[in-house]
């Protein structure tokens, strides 16, 4: 018998570089190996066997060995033309030939994703992959979260995020953002983008059918890099990144022309007749910047030029800084691998004491027992404190600086000279004004106040694998992950420099959970056969999986009333009796589900896939004392066709056509509901404890589901989808086209309806709904040029979705998606309508639409604002006692319907990118923005009547389009407003006598308010009060409110230099690598009003547009070394 030879070598391209990461394997067999970041390769065959060689993008080169192990061996790959064995992971993890899957997929380079440095992992995927929308969020800070959909919202009651699947373990993206309070992330912060060894994006349901009741919104799977069998000594890897964040513009446009003053004093436009300033005021309708010598608003009464502070609001944020260092040991041998690296992240974000550190330690490893067994382990731990995240609330004073920017900061006031004052204790008592306050409150809570936030991650899997025979595998997975969450927050108290002495406090609190997933899998790897002379494969796949979650804790714990001794932050330095609160929540659910493949191929040019996947649901299992259907066994069947139809007609079709290939697939997926909503009278436990220093007490209590009434045949959401695509590619792969059309409609939706009052419950659950999404997604590259040396490719890809309401129940014509905070609409589903529109109640001031001329066809007044006058200031002669007042919508039976103002979606996302590399230099650029839809700004609401803003410069002088009125002095000034409105019929104007008082009353009912002014010397409104009148809190949506969320931003700019390999040895290293990275450089088109950043949305849930506070527009620039040993 034949000694066996061990094969060393080296897998090259046509340049003579390594390539890493290529596969070798010994030909009819599945033994093989895979090449270090070197390209070397170590690998035992027996004598006269073939070695096949292969790599992504290159063609597969074979290569017989003879009866002794050749030396230096060095095998060179050419790029492959038609990219046919190019492999994409799919679900379950499963690798599969990119040409026979037929589905739409998207990979994403981990290069793509590394460069980034972004905490959020979602932000890493923007404008890459066509279908997929992301909604960038930063109203939190570093931590905050970022909408995401695939191919647009599926249900009207539950997350509507896809789920990302690392390495086989799943994990939902949460809804963490809210339209108030702090957004402190996901548990994908904590995943470090170094480990990452591909990304894929799995998009329509036949492509996540296997996920059974997780699939339906789609999934992103996440390998994880692991060794490389055969490696002689050990592999590092260093990657060390340096990165700087700079605020360069203000959330929202700011005038500089005006300073402090209110519009309702009389004083618009002019300076008090004492010559001095209003300086407690916090609007800025006072009189213009001129530099002159003042008393405007230092507390030590001080006078300071009056002239513009264009970049005060920078007082409110810093220059970030992140570090990111990632160290990698990696080696094997013949028969095990392994790969151990530590990440290091440390951030100071923009907003003051916003600060987030990050450690990761993953180690993934493989060994062969023996001929039939190998093991795969895989550990990754995280470690993350969050400190002090921004507040998105309205009416934080000390947390939210948007609104702080847009709301209390009068364009002259000097934010630093101010916060010096502050700090001297001979000046800290000042007014207590709404400015002050809020710059009191932000000062405080700056200087003093604790938020913090650790997080603990841990991620496991272990896997057997078993080889029995030739034509069988089997394999056993488990997956455990575990996340735990402890918070702590210090409250100073008001103290002196902050209005009345406070009383401080401390509070602590936390949360654990965990999930586990089990998998056993069987696998009949491809086997050929014939029949009737033709060549045919198959495969096959049978596997059970179990997962669910493992008992949940969470508690929190605050003291009340304040603390004794200030500034001690201690449970017994309260004040008051504390009551803890402490939940605790069994194993609550778990699904079981098996599944089964069946692959076809014939002559390596037609592939059919067969699954079919049944689910077993413990949520929608009823318990023994209930009647019930027990709807809780669930079958998710799907199949999908590829033809590489250019492979069929070789001969037929053009040289020029390089490779196409059809797709089609349809499938059936779905959801089931939470815990216990097909029980009554269990729950959450919860336990609360009364505490002081000499008394402690515990209750015990239980959380019975009573709220909610009986549903005896609750079913799962079901979910059927249909696909058809297909990719092409011209000119030797110079021209490649990738097109999908889709449909998806998403049937008995669960969803909490209101209930009887016979009931004694408030909701009850019901089966209801068909919410259709309909797109086409294009992804396109042309590579204009493409020799040795050179390579330069243009690309991009389009999505248009369509979500629509095709039907609710029969009793529920429209459902609220989302509630609105303060005074912002609402967002609704109605039947027959789109996904999520904006609305507002008419017979209400509460965001009311504006009421509109309607007459006649042709009439030039109508759909003009129809507007009266309103008496509320001063006397009648008072220069601001009458003012024109919008008029609302309203239903004449008084019924407060809803009003629909916009839609969520958006007509299309678009993005475009180029890359230009010459030998080791490469250039990357990417552009992408959304065109469509609308958005709705809190900040700009409130602002608009602060006189702060750029937009409200209209009207103000003769400048700014202003015309004449005359003001308390009698003199001609040009701050009034002309309106494009008509006055409702019967309305009674003032007229303006010339010495500035008002004179008669005329009846200018149906005249526009030109023809008013103009021709019957009606009273113009001072422009200061139409905007503090008409717009802000309570008010209608005027124009301007429901904006236009069109955006197209530059995000990234990537420069980079590979060092020679000849250069690199000479540093003792394999590969070094030099890169600059620019992100969020700008937006070329931004059509939201005033400038405002789109990044300022409020929350990660993808049906809410719009924005509380608001956050400044910031690049990123970053330094990043490679060094591989």
């Amino acid at each position: 018998m034949a000694q066996n030879l061990t094969v060393r070598g080296k897998i090259i391209d046509e340049n003579g570089e390594p390539l890493p990461g290529a596969g070798i394997v010994i030909e009819g067999t599945t033994t093989g190996t895979t090449t270090d970041s070197d390209g070397n390769f170590t690998i035992t065959v027996k004598p006269n066997a073939v070695l096949v060689a292969s790599f992504i993008g290159f063609e597969p080169t074979s290569l017989k060995i003879g009866t002794s192990a050749p030396a230096n061996l060095k095998i060179t790959l050419k790029e492959d033309k038609n990219l046919l064995n190019e492999v994409v992971v799919t679900a379950l993890g499963l690798p599969k030939q990119a040409k026979s899957v037929g589905y739409a997929t998207t990979r994403v380079s981990t290069d793509e994703i590394e460069r980034t440095n972004s905490i959020n992992p979602v932000n890493a995927l923007q404008g890459k992959v066509a279908g997929l929308q992301i909604n960038t969020g930063g109203a939190s800070g570093i931590t905050s979260s970022s909408a995401i959909t695939i191919r647009g919202a599926k249900s009207v009651d539950k997350n509507n995020s896809p789920i990302f699947v690392i390495d086989g373990m799943i994990i939902q993206e949460a809804i963490t953002g809210n339209l108030a309070g702090t957004d402190w992330g996901s548990q994908l912060k904590n995943l470090n983008p170094a480990d990452y060894e591909s990304v894929t994006v799995l998009k329509g349901a036949a492509a996540t059918a296997l996920y059974g009741s997780r699939g339906a919104n789609g999934a992103i799977v996440i390998v994880s890099k692991g060794g490389k069998y055969g490696k002689q000594g050990l592999g590092v890897e260093v990657n060390q990144t340096v990165e700087i964040t700079d605020v360069y513009k203000s959330p929202v446009d700011l005038q500089n022309v005006y300073g402090a003053g209110y519009t309702y004093n009389g004083y618009q436009g002019d300076y008090q007749p004492d010559g001095s300033l209003d300086k407690v005021a916090s609007q800025s309708w006072g009189p213009k910047m001129d530099g002159r010598m003042i008393n405007q608003y230092m507390p030590n009464g001080e006078n300071t030029p009056f002239s513009p502070h264009p970049n005060n609001w920078k007082e409110f944020y810093q220059t970030g800084i992140n570090n990111v260092t990632n160290v990698a040991i990696s080696g094997g041998g013949e028969k095990s691998s392994f790969r151990l690296s530590y990440g290091f992240n440390k951030t100071k974000g923009v907003f003051l004491n916003n600060d987030f550190q990050r450690h990761n330690i993953s180690f993934r490893g493989n060994t062969e027992l023996n001929r039939i067994f190998s093991v795969e382990l895989g550990v990754k731990y995280a470690f993350s404190t969050a400190k002090n995240g921004a507040s998105q609330g309205g009416w934080d004073w000390g947390n939210n600086v948007g609104m702080i920017t847009a709301y209390y900061l009068p364009r002259n006031l000097d934010i630093a000279a101010y916060y010096d004052q502050y700090r001297d204790p001979k000046t800290k008592a000042v007014e207590s004004t709404s400015i002050y306050s809020a710059l009191r409150g932000y000062f405080h809570t700056r200087d003093t106040q604790l938020q913090k936030r650790n997080e603990s991650s841990i991620l496991t899997d272990l896997t057997l694998h078993a080889n029995i025979a030739p034509w069988l595998r089997a394999s056993l997975k488990g997956n455990y992950n575990y996340y735990g969450i402890s918070s702590e927050n210090h409250w100073v108290g008001t103290g002196e420099n902050y209005g009345p002495t406070g009383s401080g406090g401390y509070g602590r609190g936390g949360s654990i959970s965990g999930n586990y997933n089990f998998m056993g899998m069987l696998q009949m790897p491809e086997q050929s056969f014939k029949i009737a002379g033709e060549d045919f494969t198959v495969a096959a796949i049978l596997a059970a999986e179990l997962y669910g979650n493992t008992e949940s804790q969470s508690w929190s714990k605050q003291t009340q009333g304040g603390l004794v001794v200030p500034g001690v932050f201690s449970f017994s330095n309260s004040k008051e009796l504390i009551i803890p609160n402490y939940s605790y929540t069994p194993r609550n659910q778990q699904t079981f589900g098996i599944s089964g493949i069946l692959n076809l191929g014939w002559r390596d040019q037609v592939f059919l896939e067969l699954t079919a996947r049944n689910d077993w649901l413990s949520t929608l299992t009823y318990p023994s004392y209930m009647e019930g259907k027990n709807n809780y066994s669930v079958f998710y069947p799907s199949a999908n066709l590829s033809w590489v139809f250019t492979d069929s007609f070789r001969n037929d079709i053009p040289e020029w056509f390089s490779f196409g290939k059809l797709r089609a697939s349809i499938a059936r997926v779905g959801m089931g509901t939470s815990a216990y909503a097909t029980s009554r009278g269990y729950g959450v436990f919860n336990q609360g404890q009364i505490y002081t220093p000499d008394r402690s007490t515990s209750v015990i209590s239980a959380n019975p589901n009573l709220g909610t009434a009986y549903n005896e045949d609750l079913k799962p959401e079901i979910q059927q989808s249909i696909e058809l695509g297909f990719d092409t590619r011209f000119f030797d792969e110079r021209v490649n086209i990738d097109f999908a059309w889709y449909k998806s409609n998403t049937f008995n939706q669960i969803m909490s309806v209101g209930s009887v009052a016979e009931s004694g419950a408030s909701t009850k659950l019901i089966n209801a709904g068909n919410i259709q999404n309909k797109g086409i997604e294009l992804q396109m590259d042309v590579t204009p040029i493409r020799t040795s040396d050179w390579r330069w490719t243009v690309g991009g890809n389009l999505t248009v979705n369509r979500g629509k309401v095709v039907k609710l129940d029969d009793e529920v014509k429209e459902w609220q998606l989302m509630g609105g905070y303060d005074s912002a609409p609402e967002i609704w589903a109605y039947e027959n309508g789109e996904f999520g529109v904006l609305t507002s109640y008419k017979n209400s001031s509460y965001m009311s639409p504006v009421l509109t001329w309607q007459g006649e066809d042709g009439d030039s007044r109508n759909g003009k604002m129809i507007i009266q006058y309103y008496q509320e200031y001063g006397s009648p002669n008072s220069v601001s006692a009458y003012y024109p007042l919008t008029l609302y919508d309203r239903n004449e039976e008084g019924d407060r319907d809803r009003h629909i103002l916009g839609k969520v979606e958006p007509d299309f996302t678009l993005s475009l990118n180029t890359s230009l590399s010459y030998k080791n230099l490469d250039l990357y650029v990417q552009a992408d923005g959304r065109f469509g839809g609308n958005y709705f700004s809190n900040m700009w609401k409130y602002a608009v009547p602060n006189g702060s803003l750029k937009s409200t410069l209209e009207g103000r002088d003769k400048e700014h389009g202003g015309i004449a009125r005359i003001n308390y002095k009698g003199e001609t000034v040009y701050d009034g407003l002309m309106l494009d409105a008509v006055f409702a019929e019967g309305t009674q104007a003032p007229t303006q006598n010339p010495d500035g008082s008002v004179g008669a009353m005329i009846d200018v009912g149906g005249m526009t308010y030109k023809e008013a002014v103009e021709q019957h010397n009606v009273r113009p409104v001072m422009t200061g009060m139409w905007y503090a009148m008409n717009y802000g809190w309570g008010m209608c949506a005027m124009p301007g409110s429901i904006q236009d969320n069109t955006w197209f931003a530059l995000r990234e700019i990537t420069l980079g230099y590979r060092l020679p390999e000849k250069v690199c040895k000479k540093f003792g290293a394999n590969y070094l690598r030099l890169g600059f990275t620019a992100r969020n450089i700008c937006y070329l088109i931004n059509k939201l009003t005033d400038g405002l950043n789109p990044a300022s949305i409020s929350s990660n849930n993808p049906l809410q547009p719009m924005d509380i506070g608001g956050v400044p527009f910031y690049r990123t620039y970053a330094l990043n070394l490679t060094v591989r040993f």
